[in-house]
């Protein structure tokens, strides 16, 4: 039996009580990244939003980071960027991805290629250092600090923790013999060369 009140007013307010009142998802403000973790699947799958996202088989079994920053999804596993794709998920949907965080940090670097050489160098007060007779300059506001020099093919990556602080060419092909620098809080050069001395302002 369907009881109706013998006053309309009433009867609407009635009904608008007995309407649970829905929440629109709450967005995050224009250009904030999120990012949330996610199981990568067997089949190198990640379900997100209701849809499922190939990332890669390598990743299959981990638990990884997405990062989704304006247009782009950003894979992170180990401190290190795994990949990048086109954000799947439009911008009025970021608010129902289960366990999103605003992102706190900047995007990390890729990780150190296969085999690639390391080399070791101390910047000095002039914000300079040398490597293989090339002076690299990062600044006085690095002076000081222990960087690492990732040596490629054609260009040197200069970190210094887990930071990629510049990508600088290489201008000299030859071998680089000395990897490491001497003195407290460094690794000991037990492959000095006369040919890669440091000189005052490495």
């Amino acid at each position: 039996m369907i009881c109706t009140s013998q006053h309309p007013e009433q009867a609407v307010a009635e009904l608008e009580l007995s309407v649970e009142a829905v929440e629109p998802p709450v967005l995050p403000p224009q250009g904030t990244a999120i990012e949330f973790d996610r199981k990568v699947h067997r089949d190198g799958i990640v379900c997100l939003a209701g849809g499922r996202y190939q990332v890669g088989f390598a990743l299959a079994g981990r638990t990884i980071t997405l990062r989704l920053d304006g247009h782009l999804m950003h894979a992170i596993a180990d401190n290190a960027l795994m990949g990048t794709w086109p954000c799947p998920v439009p911008a009025d949907r970021l608010g129902q991805i289960d366990g999103a965080r605003t992102a706190m940090s900047p995007l990390p670097p890729p990780p150190l290629p296969a085999g690639a050489i390391r080399a070791q160098r101390k910047v000095h007060a002039s914000g300079r250092f040398m490597i293989n007779g090339q002076f690299i300059k990062l600044g006085p506001r690095h002076a000081g600090k222990i960087v690492t020099v990732v040596i490629e093919d054609t260009y040197y990556r200069i970190l210094h923790g887990e930071d990629e602080l510049a990508v600088r060419p290489r201008k000299h092909l030859g071998p680089i013999t000395r990897l490491y620098v001497k003195g407290m809080g460094t690794q000991k050069d037990r492959q000095g060369s006369p040919d890669d001395k440091p000189s005052r302002k490495s």
